[in-house]
């Protein structure tokens, strides 16, 4: 005799959640992967400019953003209120990335002592207080080649908004012109000049972005610096391009009124081409014309009564 199967319902129900719990996991830990480990979210950078610097810290968080604050002096806003930001407000990036914000702290921005630095280090240092340097100037010197020999105003000395600096460099390594010098952290046109001292010029210049330095600083060589040269040789350099600017594009009203005025100008010109047309084979076909005119002469006399009639008439 066959045993009669039971149906185990409770066994049934395990197995139905345990299934549900499996696809819930998958679906919601793909989606925690992505985002921590290929951070593929996207989010839009708020406008935080003129903003109270919490607010706007507040703000950029709230949107998946990490802060950076700068402080300085400006008489653009009130205290503590931000006047600039990088990048743009409504650029469409990854979550986690720093947004750079200026905000005014009401204090006079110092110069930092940078005596002893090496020219780029200095320059980034100098980038990341918003100061912005008026003249490099070169001097022979005991110490390393690029260090900074001296600054004006002196360090600890307040500046004014948009004051600028000047800094003293050691040029001791241009001595030895067999020796390719240090010109990194130099701009590429002051580094032209003084390659030129020891018979070097700049060839090829290719470009990279580094945010942190000005446009145009050089960021490497090859020869890379102290290796042997000679006269006459070429120097490749990679300088800093800064950042990309984008293209405006333009907005549906400009499309319409542009495709509008291509419209017209080639009705003008398809206007102009039939008048010229008909001139030129009007003048290719004297003749023809002539007889034109005469057929048009005879119509008219045709059309005209003659006279007999109009006496006939004046009879009746």
């Amino acid at each position: 005799m066959a045993t009669k199967y039971k149906f185990n319902y409770g066994k049934f129900f395990r197995t139905i959640i345990v299934l549900l719990c499996l696809v819930t996991l998958a679906i919601f830990g793909k989606d925690v992967f992505e985002r921590h480990f290929f951070n593929t979210r996207l989010t839009v950078i708020p406008n935080v400019v003129n903003l109270d610097k919490k607010d706007a810290i507040k703000y950029l968080k709230e949107a998946g953003l990490k802060v950076k604050v700068i402080n300085s002096k400006t008489e653009k806003v009130p205290l503590d209120t931000v006047y600039n930001q990088d990048p743009r407000p409504g650029k469409e990036v990854k979550v986690n990335r720093v947004i750079r914000i200026w905000v005014n702290n009401g204090e006079d921005v110092k110069v930092p002592n940078i005596v002893g630095l090496e020219l780029l280090e200095a320059r980034s240092r100098l980038k990341g207080q918003n100061i912005q340097i008026e003249t490099i100037d070169y001097f022979p010197s005991n110490q390393k080649y690029n260090t900074i020999l001296g600054v004006y105003p002196k360090p600890g000395t307040k500046l004014e908004v948009n004051q600028k600096i000047s800094i003293l460099v050691s040029s001791q390594q241009m001595i030895d012109p067999s020796v390719m010098p240090n010109i990194t952290g130099l701009d590429v046109n002051d580094a032209r000049e003084l390659l030129k001292q020891i018979g070097l010029e700049i060839g090829s210049v290719s470009q990279t972005s580094d945010p942190t330095l000005p446009v145009n600083t050089i960021i490497s060589t090859n020869p890379a610096a102290g290796t042997k040269i000679q006269r006459g040789q070429k120097v490749s350099v990679v300088v800093n391009s800064g950042a990309a600017v984008r293209k405006r594009e333009r907005s549906t009203e400009e499309i319409i009124k542009r495709s509008q005025q291509n419209i017209n100008e080639r009705e003008i010109e398809r206007t102009i081409d039939d008048t010229i047309n008909q001139i030129d084979r009007q003048n290719s076909n004297p003749g023809n014309s002539q007889q034109q005119g005469g057929e048009r002469r005879n119509n008219d006399d045709t059309s005209t009564s003659p006279p007999g009639d109009s006496n006939a008439d004046d009879d009746e």
